[in-house]
């Protein structure tokens, strides 16, 4: 008979209860969250009502033979949010992250009318899955790891945003638009990604652990430019026949911009203040010959930031953005970020914005200039900014 691997068998989730199993191959266990011991016993199962909705949490299962530990498996879930944010579908998305010996393993919540997902790893392809699963078994203990999980919809089976009206609306955009197609224009896109520690340091038995240093200082970056260096305007009855883009690509120090915000939260300091600056670029128009015609900068009011705190040293923000072009009638540029940053490590960023123009997210641990892409996303034209048109939903959150 083969022998049964230290895995876990089942994870179960309602409203008021996370609940999983693990195959029980003998000795005594414990069950730990977050740090805190919660069971010892024989009986290979644990049940847990005390927590906050829509919050991670760390678990540790040991497998305890004389006296020693002798297998490790770590887990990462959440409970379900008593509300949905059906503008942001992907913030409330239960999604259950497992680490053993033999297998990371993936699971999470289905996305209504999604057929299939695309699992990618360290950037690589590795399969398409039409099942909310994916493991595995193939990796080595002590490389990072991020999977990302990819997926679309049509518009029209939206409940979100739209009615099939717009959808039609957005499908007669992709057959005027030569940059893409009708199908394109209609489709949602969703992005999760979970980024995994070593292995080998997610399954170091409890007492051996060495006490990650907190991190005292996150900032966080999001800006939208415009990778050409001349973008037409597509009015073509308008005297400002371009507009001067930012001629650049994805780089979080890049000097010209539509917009940026910085978020700064300073755990190190009393009552852990959070900083915000918002920066809006010139908008500047030509001639069709390309001469200089007129200059303005839009208001950045259209920028606003709340700051959510979710427990001792658990804070995050409500990022909200919309800036038009101040020179001609068009669409702005709308985006959201909803974001928890704790001091002990772990972070979750969840956002949607237009297909247009150029967006880049980025946090950093710390002080410096050790930015670390979030989410990067290529424009698909301007015209992609109206409202009529499917937006990108993106979501990115850590285990270690």
């Amino acid at each position: 008979m083969r022998k049964k691997k230290f895995e876990i068998q089942t994870v179960l989730h309602k409203p008021d209860l996370i609940y999983f199993t693990w195959n029980d191959i003998g000795g005594t266990y414990n069950v730990y969250k977050d740090g805190h011991h919660l069971y010892e016993g024989t009986v290979s199962e644990f049940s847990d009502g005390d927590f906050k909705h829509a919050k991670l949490y760390n678990y540790v299962i040991e497998r305890v033979e004389g006296g020693e530990v002798v297998d490790v498996i770590a887990l990462q879930t959440s409970a379900f949010a008593e509300k949905k944010n059906k503008e942001s579908p992907l913030q409330s998305l239960v999604m259950t992250t497992i680490v053993a010996k033999t297998q990371i393993a993936l699971s999470w919540e289905e996305i209504k009318d999604v057929d299939e997902y695309d699992i990618y790893r360290n950037g690589t392809y590795m399969k398409t899955v039409t099942d909310n699963r994916y493991i595995d078994r193939d990796f080595v203990l002590d490389e990072t790891y991020t999977y990302i999980i990819d997926s679309k919809r049509p518009l029209v089976k939206s409940e979100e945003r739209f009615n099939v009206f717009q959808s039609v609306v957005s499908s007669v955009f992709g057959l005027l638009n030569p940059f893409s197609t009708k199908e394109e224009a209609a489709i949602e896109r969703f992005s999760v990604s979970k980024v995994i520690a070593e292995p080998v340091s997610l399954l170091t038995p409890i007492q051996d652990r060495v006490r990650l240093p907190n991190v005292d200082r996150w900032q966080f970056r999001y800006a939208t430019f415009l990778k050409d260096d001349w973008v037409k305007n597509l009015n073509p009855l308008s005297r400002n026949r371009f507009f001067k883009g930012d001629d650049r690509g994805f780089d979080p120090n890049g000097e010209s911009y539509r917009t940026r915000v910085d978020v700064e939260l300073a755990y190190d300091l009393e009552r852990s203040p959070m900083t915000f600056i918002k920066d809006v670029g010139a908008s500047i128009a030509y001639s069709s010959s390309k001469r200089f015609r007129k200059q303005a900068t839009a208001s950045p009011d259209g920028i606003t930031l709340k700051r959510t705190n979710h427990g001792e040293s658990e804070s995050g923000f409500h990022l909200t953005h919309t800036v038009g072009n101040p020179l001609t009638p068009a669409p702005a540029i709308d985006y959201e970020v909803r974001a928890v940053m704790r001091r002990d490590g772990p972070f979750d960023l969840t956002g949607y914005h237009d297909q247009s123009p150029h967006h880049e997210v980025y946090l950093m641990r710390g002080v410096g200039n050790d930015w670390q892409p979030i989410h990067l996303s290529e424009s698909k034209g301007l015209v992609w900014m109206s409202e009529i048109i499917a937006w990108q939903y993106w979501r990115i959150s850590n285990f270690e």
